[in-house]
């Protein structure tokens, strides 16, 4: 039999079947999904947060597989509706744990794929307060005044107590905190350069003395020494100090640090020695 040019080419029956198995099957993997989801809820109701972490996982793996497959695109909305919920309710149960930049991470998720998510969005900013990143804290709870945030989670917020009014008192709270944390960041700058300063000075000393023992070395001679190369008009560079010393150059470039260090520390507080730092 012969078919004209312009007319449809008959499709075999193999050939339908394994067009048809390209195409996921959305009602099988989405009863796996549904079955690993309300495990997860009902281990998370009983505070069994790990369980809960795992069940939902399973279900994240599930869904995996299926990503770059066709489907339908009433099917790609419902894998991204689980998407979100299961990325959204780990960032819940993580966030329970006190796992908090986990938790954000998790909450990042779902938010890429549902900018819109209130849950999501809700659960994220008390993350970031708990992790005192306020400027990050105040834009969640923007995100949750958008209008399309309201239109679709109005009543869910409002059940929630997350009214805008009440949403716009928290911003404002958070205004405030970050104030108050950036002026007592400014008053204690000096006092917290000087900590941060003498923890990076003894951990210096610490190196310096392991590198002596190490090699037999008398620190005390050494730093006499070492306070007298650095300061000759050829100075002194590492690969010098590690063939005058037999050592390495890690080892050399500690005993170089340390030596001119202690110099400057000399020359602020007036020591003429070595001996005192």
């Amino acid at each position: 039999m012969q078919y004209r040019a312009d007319s449809p080419c008959p499709v075999s029956f193999a050939q339908k079947m394994a067009d048809e198995e390209l195409v996921v099957n959305c009602e099988h993997l989405m009863a796996h999904v549904d079955e690993q989801r309300e495990a997860g809820n009902a281990a998370f109701k009983k505070r069994e947060y790990t369980e809960a972490l795992a069940a939902w996982q399973l279900g994240l793996d599930a869904l995996a597989q299926a990503e770059g497959k066709p489907m339908r695109a009433a099917d790609v909305l419902t894998v991204q509706r689980s998407l979100v919920t299961l990325r959204s309710n780990r960032g819940q149960a993580l966030l329970s744990m006190e796992f908090y930049r986990r938790a954000v991470t998790e909450l990042d998720e779902a938010l890429s794929i549902d900018p819109t998510n209130a849950k999501a969005l809700w659960r994220r900013h008390q993350c970031h307060k708990h992790l005192k990143a306020w400027t990050a804290a105040e834009a969640d709870l923007e995100a949750m005044l958008v209008p399309e945030v309201r239109e679709a989670a109005g009543p869910l917020l409002a059940s929630a107590g997350l009214e805008a009014e009440k949403l716009e008192k928290l911003r404002e709270e958070l205004r405030e905190k970050k104030l108050e944390e950036d002026r007592i960041a400014e008053e204690t700058f000096e006092e917290r350069a000087e900590q941060a300063a003498a923890k990076g000075v003894e951990e210096l000393r610490h190196q310096f003395e392991m590198v002596t023992r190490r090699h037999g070395l008398r620190g005390d001679e050494l730093s006499s020494e070492l306070a007298d190369m650095i300061t000759r008009p050829e100075g002194m560079t590492v690969q010098l100090l590690a063939a005058t010393y037999q050592i390495d150059d890690d080892d050399a470039a500690v005993l170089l640090k340390w030596a001119r260090a202690a110099c400057q520390m000399r020359d602020v507080l007036g020591y003429q020695s070595m001996d005192a730092i």
